[in-house]
């Protein structure tokens, strides 16, 4: 009985008491009423923190960003932070946006290789030629000896089939 006793208040001295109210409900009242199922996640669009799987666009705009962020030269941690902040997504799916992005790098390097070395050794020979105008010897031979690495000049292959080999035999006198 101890659940049903009255609640006691202290109010400026004077002790008040509070009666609580109870209904009694009968089965045939509560089958009336029709209970309505709580919202969830699953059953209520309003509460989806995101409506659903990214588009396409979206994604590409999420690895779009994530590639400039690349080209800035931040660390990998601090670049999937501003992308999951940015678009409002979680930490692994930026580090996923990231690796794309890092894919999209790698290939356009391997694509942009040969006219990158061509247009690099165009301007070392350009500024070849002002060094040795100006006198500048010094900047020349590091300008030739970056050439003729990027030629090959210096490769270990090449290094190795320059070297003079050396070989020894020994004969056996006891033969003779």
């Amino acid at each position: 009985m101890r659940g049903l006793r009255p609640l006691a208040k202290r109010e400026s001295g004077e002790v008040t008491i509070s009666a609580q109210l109870f209904v009694t409900v009968t089965v045939e009242d509560s089958a009336q009423e029709k209970t309505e199922k709580p919202t969830t996640v699953a059953n209520d669009e309003a509460k989806r923190w995101r409506g659903g799987r990214s588009t396409q666009a979206r994604m590409d705009e999420r690895v779009n960003y994530a590639y400039s962020l690349l080209l800035e030269g931040n660390t990998r941690r601090a670049n999937a932070e501003l992308v999951a902040s940015r678009f409002n997504i979680s930490i692994r799916t930026a580090h996923d946006d990231i690796a794309k992005a890092m894919k999209l790098l790698r290939e356009e390097r391997t694509e942009d290789r040969a006219e990158m070395l061509n247009i690099i050794t165009a301007s070392r020979l350009a500024v070849l030629k002002k060094a040795i105008r100006k006198g500048n010897y010094q900047v020349a031979c590091h300008l030739l000896d970056s050439l003729g690495r990027a030629a090959g000049e210096l490769s270990q292959e090449q290094a190795a089939q320059a070297a003079p080999t050396l070989q020894i035999t020994v004969e056996d006198k006891r033969q003779a």
